[in-house]
């Protein structure tokens, strides 16, 4: 009995005013006894077990089954059917108990007095008290049933809602506290007509520079359009406004007026610092995707919420979301609030800080599309993307990741003015994908860059003396080794015209050279020495694995597998054959040599909340994966080498990129053969002493690493540092010249020797 009391009290509570309801716990569930499932039952209490246990179970054709002839009559089973399907996707069902009360006999009719607790992950437990179903006898007891008998209160013209008060989202913040995406701040829709703009060149150069889109993709905008047509071209954020605000009245006579042609509109939304420079680790919002709905719902979402669809947004929606305030109510003609049944207590929402320094992501961002669209004429217009990242050399901190080609995080939102079908069509029929976070997801072949590695096990176990030189020209046979290829080529034959060969190089020379048969030679020793050995360096500086960084989705692992024969552990020395990686692992590997051997945790999410403040939660601190027990002469020779790269003239293979900057940054390029056009590779530290970022990057289907990622790191770290800026290449602008591969560079040998 006391416990019966308890429970009624309970149920009393949970009924009583708004504030009330959002103040008390969840009313205790009952216990339901479960019977075998009958059809008809000549005691209506059984009936009504029956009923509830296939209202459990969300059995709703064995519901319908044991409704009375009239009421069939009244509700087809469809109909029925969907007014639980409606009921129970606002209030979540989750399950439902009954407590029979009392019954009560009418001559052919029954009353049946109980109490209900319906199970909701949102809303708990909602009583639903003082029920009165009504029965007939048709040879066994069947429900006279109305909408009633769904939630009391309910009837033809009321229905079940949900008002669900959303705070407002937190911010996502940088390292040093600006704003990478903030609510409700200013947004910028900017539009155009071609026959206003002084020169639609011009304006395209404008455009191509504030909104960091390539060249080609504005053009392809651009000619879908007549010249006197009025059209969206594009949104940015309050800062990049204020910053081209004279280009592009100047240039594109894109400025605010009066009237339906204002080329300037101005709403508050949730937006994104650049617009794009680092969508690919912040993510976006969007509304709920119908095949995910069900999931959501089960987490207090409704169809019409706006959720994280990527990145951060996504990886910590429920921090910056919080959880709103919820009011589940029958209401009538729209708005008259028949019943209010429950409440859900909202959570308020915390911001997240990231490690990332928004400055460096913003430069690296601007450097990589400014580098594809000057270089449009050239590699810019054949290319697929690419990356690039920094991390924090002494903590696995990530500074700035880049993803390129990028797509403005607001096309999803549904303030935005884009034309969000035209923009998501264009988006996914662009074969670079902008969608893919390159650094992160996508794996390549790393070319010369994985000499790195090479080096640094040929010069830990001994396999080459490091003061001994070695002969580095044109050509190399190994077949002393059982190679199955006739004949390997260094990399300066497949220049036109060929460059002079390196000559007599120390180990640490022959890295800053990319001297491709000094490298053929030490995968084949190696591999007479043991066959992992190669694997096995690669794999302490993090490659061939997942690098473990949370928040930013899936991570591609790479691929160091062992050499199945000589011929491969020599493609592999040269970062060819089998061997792939990201970016972020060659960020990685580059910060491990770097500080002579710590092989640090990547990370990205500082903390959650501001310190000192209830829900305050530190995240990610830096963290060891691993003390290397790296030879120090070793390491030493490889960072010389990385060194001579770019400084030696002559020798080091991005020496004409970096002699003549102001600061010392050590790196190793790589140029990937593919099967079209090759990848282009630039890891870097900076600076030579005391190192503190490392940098990787790669530009898929272009040129040299030299050639085309060398320059934009060169860029980035000039705005970063405030050096002045060192020109892109003049060559960037003239017509493209494919690259040689071994083979052809063989053919065009014999072919002039012949």
């Amino acid at each position: 009995m006391l416990k019966y009391l308890i429970w009624l009290l309970s149920l009393l509570t949970l009924a009583a005013c708004e504030s009330e309801l959002l103040r008390d716990g969840p009313a205790p569930v009952a216990e339901t006894p479960i019977p075998v499932m009958r059809s008809s039952s000549d005691d209506p209490a059984e009936a009504l077990q029956a009923f509830v246990l296939a209202w459990n179970s969300e059995d709703f054709e064995a519901m319908y089954e044991l409704i009375a002839n009239r009421s069939r009559e009244l509700y087809p089973q469809r109909n029925f059917i969907d007014k639980y399907t409606v009921a129970h996707s606002v209030i979540r069902f989750d399950g439902v108990e009954h407590r029979l009360l009392d019954v009560a006999y009418q001559g052919t009719t029954a009353i049946v007095d109980y109490d209900v607790v319906i199970q909701s992950p949102t809303f708990g437990m909602v009583a639903d008290e003082g029920r009165v179903m009504r029965m007939v006898d048709e040879g066994g007891w069947k429900i006279a049933w109305s909408p009633t008998d769904i939630i009391k209160g309910m009837s033809s013209r009321a229905r079940l809602t949900e008002r669900a008060d959303f705070p407002a989202r937190a911010n996502i913040y940088a390292a040093d506290g600006s704003p990478l995406a903030e609510e409700d701040a200013p947004v910028y829709s900017l539009w155009a007509i071609q026959a206003d703009m002084p020169s639609v060149d011009v304006c395209l150069d404008t455009l191509a520079l504030a909104t960091r889109q390539s060249l080609l993709t504005l053009r392809r905008l651009f000619v879908q359009y007549l010249d006197e047509t009025f059209f969206q071209v594009a949104e940015i954020d309050s800062d990049a406004y204020e910053k081209y605000r004279q280009q592009l009245a100047t240039d594109c006579a894109i400025f605010p007026s009066d009237g339906i042609f204002n080329k300037v509109r101005d709403y508050r939304s949730r937006s994104y610092y650049g617009h794009g420079i680092a969508t690919h680790v912040v993510g976006y919002l969007g509304s709920v995707p119908a095949d995910e709905l069900e999931r959501w719902e089960a987490l207090g979402y409704s169809g019409a919420d706006l959720i994280g669809r990527a990145g951060i947004e996504l990886s910590y929606e429920q921090a910056l979301a919080g959880k709103p305030q919820r009011f589940l109510r029958i209401v009538e003609g729209g708005s008259t609030v028949i019943r209010e049944l429950a409440g859900a207590v909202g959570e308020a929402p915390r911001s997240v800080t990231l490690t990332i320094n928004r400055d460096l992501q913003a430069i690296m961002a601007q450097a990589m599309a400014d580098a594809v669209n000057y270089a449009t004429p050239n590699w810019g217009a054949i290319t697929g993307g690419g990356a690039l990242v920094a991390l924090e050399v002494n903590s696995g901190k990530l500074l700035a990741m880049t993803s390129y080609p990028s797509f403005d995080p607001h096309t999803f939102n549904p303030a935005t003015e884009y034309n969000a079908l035209e923009a998501v069509t264009r988006l996914n029929n662009d074969l670079r994908n902008p969608f893919a976070n390159k650094a992160l997801v996508e794996q390549y072949t790393p070319g010369s860059v994985y000499k790195i590695v090479t080096a640094l096990a040929a010069g830990s176990e001994g396999i080459w003396d490091r003061q001994t030189h070695f002969d580095c020209g044109y050509f190399w046979d190994g077949s002393r080794y059982g190679d199955s290829q006739a004949v390997r080529t260094d990399w300066r034959l497949l220049e036109s015209p060929p460059r002079d060969p390196a000559g007599a190089v120390t180990m640490a020379q022959a890295l800053a050279a990319s001297c491709n048969p000094f490298f053929y030679e030490m995968g084949a020793l190696m591999f007479e020495a043991s066959p992992d050995m190669q694997v096995e360096y690669a794999r302490l500086l993090g490659l061939g694995a997942q690098t473990g960084i949370r928040g930013l989705g899936i991570e591609a692992a790479g691929n160091v597998a062992p050499p199945g024969d000589i011929a491969a552990a020599i493609n592999n020395a040269i970062g060819q054959g089998n061997v792939t990686v990201s970016v972020l692992q060659m960020a990685q590997a580059a910060a491990t040599i770097a500080n002579g051997g710590t092989l640090w945790q990547p990370y990205v999410v500082s903390h959650i909340g501001d310190e000192g403040e209830p829900g305050y939660q530190l995240v990610n601190a830096p963290t060891v994966v691993s003390e290397l027990a790296l030879d120090p002469e070793a390491v030493s020779i490889v960072r010389n080498g990385m060194c001579q790269v770019t400084t030696v003239r002559d020798l080091g293979t991005a020496a004409f990129v970096f002699e003549d900057a102001d600061y010392t940054l050590c790196g190793k390029t790589g140029t990937a053969e593919t099967a079209a056009n090759p990848h282009a590779w630039f890891v870097a530290y900076w600076p030579r002493e005391e190192p503190r970022i490392a940098f990787a990057g790669v530009m898929t289907h272009s040129r040299e690493g030299s050639e085309v990622v060398a320059p934009m790191i060169r860029r980035a770290l000039d705005d970063f540092l405030g050096e002045p800026r060192k020109a892109f290449p003049d060559w960037w602008q003239e017509p493209y010249i494919p690259v040689k591969t071994q083979a052809q560079a063989l053919a065009d040998l014999a072919a002039a020797e012949s």
